[in-house]
Formats: structure tokens, C-alpha cells, sequence
């Protein structure tokens, strides 16, 4: 099995990322304390270059069928959709599940029929919406789709057990529009994000020695990684 750290993109390590951004937008009160213990989490992987390994077996259902996600959709909706990939902007980043001309995809594989029939019924959660608000920020779309994949779980195949649904219509997409006010509130929440990250991050230093200096904010991409790879090598020698 594939470990976080191997597929983590190293230049992801404390931006603020998509899966991860809703804790931006509270829905009572300033959220404040939330945000705090998010830039808390950023600040250490900026400094140490590491990221925690949390997985649970639905993380891994997800994990081991989004090929077979993306297959289907490519063959039954767009033949040009390509896989996804990381793209950074100043303090955001993110890495999408696959993207097409006009828009962009991620995959969500349920583990249960409940759970997959809930994007009829109930669409995407907050926390889906403001990932696909942060990926049209990041990737330039209007549009994002959230596609709801349906796959038997490890444990029922083990089982012969089998969904009541037939495999050509296991995918369910819920189409998401641009919010022109999101990246408002991004902005405005994210400053005091980026303001306790580099307190924490300093405080670090002051700990464990400047093992890598912080990287001014830029949205020269290639100068970025350039940099970050140098004071990298410098460090480890």
C-alpha cells in the first residue's frame, strides 16, 4: 500500500488546500479556534516536510477504485478528460482528481448504497463545495463536477455480495458552479490562517534550528519549487 508521504506532493507542505479549506468558513461564530489549530498543522508540515499518515478503509476504498472511477467517466462522458495534477497559488495548492477543457472532476467512491443515493438526495456537503470552490480558484474552471462512484466494497466481494444497480449507471454527477463571493471570504479568513502558521512555524525554528527558511509568497510557480529544492538540499547536507 501506497503511504501518504509517497504520494503526498512535496510542494503541498503548509498551503492551504482544498480537502482541507472549509475549516475557512464556519458556519457560527468566527471559527477562529479552528482555524488556529489548522495553521497549527500546516506550520509543522512546512517545517518538517512530513505528512502524518491517516487512512481508514474507506479512505482506501476511495483510494484503490479512483482509476476505475475516471475510466468510467472518460468512456461515457468525455474522452478528452486527463488525470489530474498539483497546481499552487501563493499560500493555496491542491491536486484535482482529473480535469477536461471547460471543467474540472473529483471522485467520490461511497461505501454504502445509502451513502452514494445521498447525492440525489441530498447533493454535496459543505465541505465537498468549498473543495470544489478552491479547485476553481486553483484551475481557472466556472464549473466542477462531483462524481459519486458506485463499487462493491472488499468486504462484500469477499462475501459474493453484489449492488442492485447496474454498472452502467453507478456514477452519479453533481455539477457545481463558481460562488463569485468565495474567494471574498477566502482571502479574508486565510490572512489570519497564513498571519498563525508563520507563528507557529517561527516557533519551530526557535525549537529545532531554521532547517528551512520560509519562502516569500510568489506566484512565480517554477521559481518557487527552485527554491524550495535548494534550501532542501542545503539542509540535508
Amino acid at each position: 500500500m501506497d503511504l501518504a508521504n509517497d504520494k503526498f506532493d512535496k510542494d503541498r507542505f503548509g498551503l492551504i488546500t482544498g480537502s482541507a479549506c472549509g475549516v475557512l468558513f464556519p458556519e457560527k461564530g468566527d471559527g477562529r479556534a479552528g482555524m488556529k489549530t489548522y495553521a497549527k498543522k500546516l506550520a509543522n508540515q512546512k517545517y518538517f516536510r512530513f505528512y502524518d499518515e491517516v487512512s481508514t478503509w474507506q479512505m482506501q476504498h476511495g483510494n484503490m477504485n479512483e482509476h476505475e472511477a475516471f475510466t468510467f467517466f472518460q468512456e461515457r462522458f468525455d474522452f478528452d478528460l486527463k488525470k489530474g495534477l498539483f497546481v499552487m497559488d501563493e499560500n493555496f495548492g491542491g491536486t484535482c482528481d482529473a480535469i477536461s477543457k471547460s471543467y474540472g472532476v473529483d471522485f467520490k467512491c461511497p461505501t454504502s448504497l445509502e451513502g452514494w443515493l445521498d447525492y440525489i438526495h441530498s447533493g454535496i456537503d459543505k465541505q465537498q463545495f468549498h473543495q470544489a470552490q478552491m479547485y476553481m480558484k486553483l484551475f481557472n474552471k466556472e464549473t466542477w463536477k462531483v462524481c459519486a462512484y458506485l463499487t462493491e466494497t472488499e468486504w462484500m466481494l469477499q462475501r459474493g455480495l453484489a449492488y442492485p444497480v447496474s454498472e452502467d449507471k453507478r456514477m452519479i454527477v453533481v455539477e457545481v458552479k463558481k460562488n463569485e463571493t468565495w474567494n471574498d471570504r477566502l482571502i479574508e479568513n486565510s490572512a489570519f490562517v497564513i498571519d498563525e502558521r508563520e507563528k507557529f512555524y517561527t516557533s519551530l525554528c526557535d525549537q529545532f534550528g531554521e532547517k528551512i527558511k520560509p519562502i516569500k509568497p510568489s506566484k512565480d510557480y517554477k521559481a518557487i519549487i527552485a527554491k524550495g529544492k535548494e534550501l532542501t538540499k542545503k539542509a540535508n547536507l
